[in-house]
């Protein structure tokens, strides 16, 4: 007889936290509760996994919290590596941006497709004894003082529900879990029109590095390329395009040659028209309730950061949630998932609308002056690595959260804690916790439960004296997603307060 296929595990009947979505963001999201000791179930009204690539990038602050859940060495295996972005205009390059000269542990991006970096992470969360509940759907949530009730349909069409302490809608950009909660998504509805394709094709460009192609017109061309023959490609329309045209190869090609993409397109694997309006919700959390990615916030593919934005949501809200599951306390912790990820949610729309408005310059002379202000703009070094910083989210950071505390000369609370040679994310991987470095080296420590030294070189360590001001008995306190909690001049005291923020 033919072996059967084992049987999956039957799921808690009473998780802490439900994860109404199983994209990347849900799945990262599950991967880094159960990693936890969350006891987690992830529901997704989709039959099978996505067959269609959507997102492709990576940027180098995911990396790092990808390297925190475990996923990294996975997700590289599978995809290529892009060390700049290449701007080109009436068929010359005006600059290129190089992401090597950011401060990074990780100094570049990679493409791959949305199809693979979920398989990486279905796979880690089935390493963890979690399994995606298919063709279930979220119907209605009752959500109580003390946890939420879930309604659903099953894969049979009958009804059920599922009591959950949280619930996290991270069911993208049409959010059954946003409808509920009685949320519409603001912002900019003007809309942006879009041909996208994953296609194999001919060209010779930098395989390294994305390119963006400022047309004549009114309208942006974007190539990413992909493993192997494959790339993505992006244009831009123009206000006016009757809605009901078709999508085909004939057309993207004709579009693409409009923009001065030179490839040309052998076979298409997935081709798509995307209509997109920027919006964001004005609250990311009610009571028990949580909204992550695309659920919350949604934009331009300009920049690639949808994706990437959303797991950093997950990142975020992941740690907050243990915490508040293994005590009890659903306050100020929980509150400053909104305080912090809000802002940038809303910085990340701004930032994808203005590069998407200096592509879509009409009049003649500004887009003569825009290509001229790239071209010798970004042959600076400085604004070279600001802009390269600002796409690769390095730039995210969370000063005055009301779950930091302290000061540094230029380490501050609110910074992600960049220390090379230690590899925070790392020790992050295999101690899911909070991390301390006490200053100096051999000084008495305090730590208190939940918090883990992590032993620095002699380098790091005075490279971290200099950037904090801190000198003897001094401690910073790194939080599971990687960003500083704490900056303070005494171990005991400082980590008694900052323990004291996350209670309150």
């Amino acid at each position: 007889m033919p072996e059967q296929p084992a049987a999956l595990p039957t799921p808690a009947p009473t998780p802490d936290v439900l994860v109404v979505g199983a994209g990347p963001v849900g799945l990262a999201l599950a991967v880094d509760l159960a990693r936890r000791g969350v006891a987690v179930r992830v529901v997704d009204t989709l039959a099978a996994p996505t067959t269609e690539s959507r997102a492709i990038v990576v940027h180098s602050r995911t990396l790092d919290h990808l390297q925190a859940l475990g996923v990294l060495d996975a997700v590289l295996e599978r995809a290529v590596v892009s060390r700049g972005m290449e701007l080109y205009a009436d068929g010359r390059r005006l600059a290129h941006v190089g992401f090597d000269g950011i401060d990074a542990v990780h100094p570049y991006s990679v493409s791959l497709l949305q199809t693979d970096t979920e398989a990486v992470l279905t796979a880690r969360l089935a390493e963890l004894g979690v399994h995606v509940e298919r063709s279930t759907t979220l119907t209605a949530l009752d959500a109580r003082d003390d946890g939420v009730v879930a309604t659903v349909t099953a894969p049979d069409g009958t009804g059920a529900t599922i009591e959950a302490a949280f619930v996290v809608g991270t069911d993208g950009a049409r959010s059954t879990v946003r409808h509920l909660l009685g949320l519409r998504l603001e912002g900019s509805f003007a809309g942006e029109d879009f041909l996208l394709g994953d296609v194999d094709g001919d060209h010779d460009y930098d395989p390294s590095c994305f390119h963006t192609f400022f047309s004549p017109g009114e309208a942006t061309g974007l190539l990413f390329p992909l493993p192997g023959d494959r790339a993505r490609v992006f244009a831009q329309l123009p206000p006016g395009v009757d809605p009901d045209r078709p999508v085909t190869v004939e057309w993207l090609q004709e579009a693409l040659d409009e923009r001065g993409v030179r490839l040309r397109v052998r076979e298409a694997h997935w081709l798509t028209r995307l209509r997109l309006k920027h919006g964001q919700v004005p609250r990311y959390r009610v009571g028990r309730v949580f909204l992550a990615g695309d659920a919350a916030h949604i934009h331009s593919p300009a920049g690639g950061l949808g994706m990437n934005t959303g797991i950093h949501d997950a990142v975020n809200l992941g740690w907050k949630l243990a915490l508040a599951v293994a005590s009890g306390r659903t306050g100020a912790l929980l509150d400053s998932y909104e305080a912090e990820r809000h802002p940038v949610g809303a910085d990340v729309i701004a930032l994808s609308t203005r590069l998407t408005r200096l592509g879509t310059l009409r009049n003649p002379v500004a887009q003569r002056v825009r290509n001229l202000v790239l071209h010798l703009g970004l042959e600076s070094t400085s604004l070279d690595e600001r802009l390269a910083a600002r796409v690769e989210q390095q730039r995210v950071r969370y000063a005055g959260s009301p779950v930091v505390a302290g000061h540094g000369r230029t380490v501050h609370p609110g910074d992600f804690l960049r220390l090379p040679r230690t590899q925070v994310a790392d020790a992050l991987a295999r101690t899911p916790g909070h991390l301390a470095v006490v200053l100096p080296r051999g000084w008495p420590r305090h730590l208190a439960e939940g918090v883990t030294e992590l032993v620095v070189t002699e380098e790091d360590e005075d490279a971290l004296t200099e950037a904090t001001g801190l000198t003897h008995g001094g401690i910073v306190v790194v939080r599971p997603d990687g960003y500083v909690g704490l900056v303070g001049d005494d171990p005991k005291t400082g980590v008694a307060q900052y323990l004291a923020l996350l209670d309150g």
